[in-house]
């Protein structure tokens, strides 16, 4: 480690840095012992641990300490401590900051490097850190399998890839290896597969400690694994990865750019912890920034759909994908859960443009290409003037009935919970007015958008409704989802005999106002 050899040079960095105590001063002033040095080492400390942790901030801070002299030695002697510093610090990424110091002020020949080893030490660690820092695109492999195939890292397409180096007779690597497994496991939902790289060039070891970690009755786990090697030696991982020893670990996230490094379990649970809450707190940002933003703009007008939309995504996609992903999820669910067509046409402009041609930017592909474009062909298909799909339900006995086959003059959809707090009070009206309905030649049928048959016999039981009662098969109220909008019930359609919408969200009043 280096160290400032007189109190001359110490004393000028206790003027050049700021809040150092006066009894610093006064020993630096008498005493030239190694307790001055450490009072002096624990200023500097304390002036970087003042300092933004970001890495960033963190070199600004030691360009400042290292510029405010003109003293070569005292230069030599304050980029060597930090050196040192960020070279051991245990916080993950700082690893840049020791290399940055390394090439600017050493490995340029600007100052000369006096620390234990020689510059051969200082090249190494600069040499096999440099290529895969925190927050670079992790380094491309392209390895075998035992089987000959060829496995390149970027065709993992993933949300996180660990990178595990591993050797069969490391006795660490076999046990740290049930943590790791037990993490990926219990993370799984995130969306994980390890490209595990062994560093041997043993197939048979290879295969022996695949069998022995990985046994035929464990096949049922839930993480992919790939165990790749190097047969040649030819890729370079050591150097591109640090991988001096064994085991090592690296996270990726989808886009293959590297959030965690030097990793353990344990340190892997928490960079998964960390970035699982950076995603919830981007999802509750938009939340509420996408009611503000579209507040700007009006909807009716279609002509706006380009404007607001647009630059939007542009600025979304920019640098990450996971704020395209909470933007745009809330955009489109805001829109297509909004009563005025004018927002439901948007969300269909915004589904069709943004979002489904896009499905390989989303963490969960299912999203846009299953979800959203099924909720697409609901508003498609439930727009004022369009017939109605020719559903199969079924009544309180389990009977099959074609809707268009009950079609009858005009008649009224009523989708309905007996847990919707809106619908027992509609439930009452339309009572009170049955009659008055029938008269005029309105036909109701109401269909339940629950899930529970002793929900629905006891609603039945109470309420004693005098018209006919419909359900999803098996109760699935989700079959509802596909096919209806009944994401707020209660919910109404009047249709003529054809099947046509004539009108959503209708209620007793403006029915009664329609049959005068």
């Amino acid at each position: 480690m280096y160290r400032i050899f007189t109190a001359t040079a110490a004393l000028i960095i206790v003027i050049i840095t700021t809040g150092y105590s006066q009894e610093n001063r006064s020993i630096l002033n008498n005493s030239r012992d190694t307790v001055t040095i450490h009072n002096i080492y624990r200023d500097i400390d304390n002036y970087i641990s003042r300092a933004n942790p970001h890495p960033d901030s963190l070199i600004a801070a030691c360009n400042r300490l290292i510029s405010l002299t003109d003293n070569t030695a005292l230069k030599t002697a304050i980029a060597g401590y930090l050196f040192n510093t960020f070279s051991t610090s245990p916080v993950m990424g700082q690893e840049s900051v020791a290399i940055y110091i390394a090439k600017k002020y050493f490995l340029s020949g600007e100052l000369e490097w006096h620390g234990e080893g020689g510059e051969a030490i200082l090249r190494l660690y600069t040499e096999f850190n440099q290529n895969s820092l925190i927050g670079m695109k992790a380094p491309e492999l392209n390895l075998q399998t035992i089987t000959g195939e060829e496995i390149a890292l970027k065709s993992l397409k993933t949300n996180y890839t660990v990178i595990y180096f591993f050797d069969n007779n490391c006795s660490v690597c076999k046990a740290k290896l049930p943590d790791l497994k037990k993490v990926t496991e219990l993370r799984n939902y995130l969306g994980i597969e390890v490209y595990a790289v062994y560093t041997g060039q043993d197939t048979l070891s290879l295969l022996q400690f695949i069998a022995e970690e990985f046994p035929v009755e464990s096949s049922d786990r839930k993480i992919k694994w790939h165990f790749v090697y190097d047969p040649d030696g030819m890729s370079g991982f050591h150097k591109l990865y640090n991988v001096l020893s064994t085991p090592q670990m690296f996270l990726l996230d989808r886009e293959k750019k590297i959030i965690g490094r030097n990793l353990d379990a344990t340190a892997l649970e928490k960079v998964f912890e960390s970035d699982e809450q950076r995603i919830n707190n981007l999802y509750n940002e938009s939340e509420n920034f996408v009611p503000a933003y579209l507040s700007i703009f009006d909807l009716k007008d279609t002509s706006q759909f380009k404007e607001a939309f647009d630059p939007l995504f542009q600025r979304a996609t920019r640098d990450n994908y996971d704020t395209y992903n909470a933007i745009f999820y809330h955009l489109f669910e805001f829109l297509f859960n909004e009563d005025d067509p004018a927002f439901k046409y948007a969300a269909v402009y915004v589904a069709e443009k943004y979002i489904i041609p896009y499905a390989s930017l989303w963490r969960d592909p299912d999203y846009p290409q299953n979800i959203v474009s099924t909720k697409v062909s609901v508003i498609k298909n439930n727009r004022v003037g369009s017939v109605i799909p020719d559903v199969t339900l079924y009544t309180t006995k389990g009977r099959a009935k074609k809707i268009k086959k009950m079609l009858t003059g005009h008649t009224l959809l009523y989708f309905f919970n007996p847990d919707c707090s809106v619908c027992t009070p509609f439930t009452e009206e339309l009572k009170e007015n049955f009659k008055y309905f029938k008269k005029h030649g309105l036909r109701i049928i109401a269909i339940y958008a629950g899930s529970y048959d002793d929900e629905l016999f006891k609603y039945i039981n109470v309420i004693n409704p005098p018209w006919k009662i419909l359900r999803p098969k098996d109760y699935n109220y989700l079959d509802l989802y596909k096919i209806f909008e009944v994401g707020q019930v209660p919910q109404t359609y009047l249709l003529d005999k054809k099947g046509r919408i004539i009108a959503k969200r209708i209620f007793t009043a403006q029915l009664k106002e329609m049959f005068k």
